[in-house]
């Protein structure tokens, strides 16, 4: 089978798997999941099958792939493949190895109890911070064997290709200060800045010098950049996967250090593209109430889009329809997802607040019920979703903060969207519209109406044809009802549907 491989075309990018589009409707599993193979058989997979996704994220750790220096354990990311594939599922792999949300408690024991080799960083008070260095060479050093290490084996072990991805670290970046203040980042700080990343900004002189108030995060930005580079790409050296990198988002307060000072932010991009080309794209973790401006972020600049984190709400069944049919998504993935499958009890709001995540964000009452009939609709029709992705033929809409509507253009019709209201306890609006032919249009999604419009200035008015009630499956459009009277109009409940009509253009 052939590699999987990240296939870019203009702006449009597209995730190949044995050589064929795929779109990942996934999902990521908790942290401490993948650790055991028995867990999840037992607490994970039964109950990811109602949600009908096609792809699992999960973690590969460093303290459990080398538990002795040079001596590798693939037991874990080899039983996560073949329970994948007995679960008929991809997976991508997040690579936790020196950095997990800003701090360096996935390294192992042995990195974790020698601080003389593989130092610390430090705040402004010399305080430790529990994240290892991006300037610790041995430390990146150490990381991008271990992840050579894996990359190889994945090779070799994964005959079958499930494994789609791999995420290089995780929403890297420190926290607590705006930047490293141990001995070695203090000596890197008062020097010049390095050659290329003067050469990038034409700049010269220290870091403060070159960029003022700006210079603590971007010298933060740039060595977290470079010492990803350098672990991603020994790893692509020996299996050129897609890697990405996840980003912990810039908010309110929107300081450095209260969000990972380093990481790869909207903000910084450019960076990031620059100094580590071996990853392949930046991705945002989305747990703001605002998805399409953050989609809208993250697709700046020609990167493709991926979401690897979402909020589990009921809103992930909405939200979907967006990141794929307006944003041409390559995946969408909400977070906790064996939780959101079970029903579970919300994260301690204690812990949310830590993080800087609103409450509403893991409300999990109905979401994979919700959820798993989005995935249903949508994974039925993958191959005319990944034909039409980035095009002017297709479009998606999710309803953003206190929006009642929008209007939706296509080249011979518009379409006003008028969202329907919606409890606490149900999925917000969302879908998307793609235009098959000049005069026939899916419609899919939930909770919104729309009426067909003529274009602007233009004297005729449209009249239905036909509309009808179907679904998608294995790509082929089967008919159900035929719509007409009392029901003859385009309009979604609660529960995602698809519409298929017609219209004519009178005057």
């Amino acid at each position: 089978m052939q590699i999987p491989t990240l296939e870019i075309t203009g702006k449009k990018a597209t995730l190949l798997s044995d050589g064929k589009p795929f779109l990942m409707l996934a999902g990521e599993a908790h942290n401490s999941s993948g650790s055991s193979l028995t867990y999840m058989k037992e607490s994970v997979w039964p109950y990811l099958r109602p949600l009908n996704l096609n792809t699992l994220v999960v973690t590969v750790t460093w303290e459990l792939l080398e538990p002795v220096p040079g001596e590798f354990d693939f037991s874990l990311p080899d039983g996560l493949i073949q329970q994948a594939e007995e679960e008929g599922v991809k997976l991508v792999f997040l690579w936790f190895g020196l950095w997990k949300n800003g701090m360096s408690t996935y390294v192992p024991d042995w990195v974790k109890q020698d601080r003389g080799t593989y130092f610390f960083m430090r705040d402004r008070w010399g305080k430790p911070v529990n994240a290892v260095s991006p300037l610790c060479q041995a430390g990146v050093e150490r990381d991008a064997a271990a992840f050579t290490a894996l990359m190889s084996h994945l090779k070799e072990f994964d005959v079958n290709r499930t494994v789609l991805m791999v995420q290089v670290e995780n929403e890297m970046g420190l926290l607590g200060d705006c930047r490293d203040f141990s001995p070695a980042a203090e000596k890197a700080y008062a020097e010049a800045v390095p050659t290329d990343a003067a050469d990038f900004c034409g700049v010269n002189g220290t870091w403060d010098e070159a960029f003022g108030e700006e210079a603590p995060e971007l010298f933060m930005t740039y060595h977290y950049a470079k010492a990803t580079q350098q672990i991603a790409a020994a790893g692509k050296a020996v299996y050129p996967i897609p890697l990405y990198v996840n980003a912990w988002l810039e908010q309110h307060p929107w300081t450095p250090g209260t969000y990972p000072a380093g990481g790869p932010i909207a903000r910084h991009m450019d960076w990031w593209k620059q100094f580590a080309p071996a990853v392949d794209f930046q991705s945002p973790d989305i747990y703001l109430p605002d998805f399409e401006a953050v989609c809208r972020e993250y697709t700046a600049m020609g990167n493709p889009l991926f979401i690897p984190e979402a909020r589990p709400s009921q809103d992930s069944a909405s939200n979907v329809f967006s990141a794929v049919g307006k944003f041409g998504a390559l995946g969408f993935s909400p977070f906790a997802i064996e939780t959101v499958g079970k029903e579970g009890p919300s994260p301690d709001k204690s812990l949310l607040g830590g993080l800087n995540i609103m409450a509403e964000a893991f409300n999990h009452y109905r979401s994979g019920e919700y959820l798993g009939l989005s995935y249903r609709l949508l994974g039925g029709m993958t191959e005319l979703l990944c034909k039409y992705r980035c095009t002017s033929h297709m479009m998606g809409f999710t309803r953003g903060i206190d929006e009642v509507g929008g209007l939706v253009k296509f080249s011979k019709y518009d379409f006003r969207i008028d969202y329907m209201p919606n409890s606490v306890e149900s999925p917000k609006g969302g879908g998307l519209i793609i235009e098959l032919s000049d005069d026939e249009f899916l419609f899919c999604g939930l909770n919104y109406h729309v009426t067909p419009l003529p274009k602007n200035n233009d004297p005729s008015h449209v009249e239905y044809v036909s509309i009808t009630e179907g679904r998608y499956e294995n790509n082929v459009w089967i008919p159900e009802r035929q719509l007409n009277g009392d029901e003859f109009r385009i309009m979604f409940r609660e529960k995602p549907s698809v519409l298929r009509c017609r219209f004519l253009r009178c005057r």
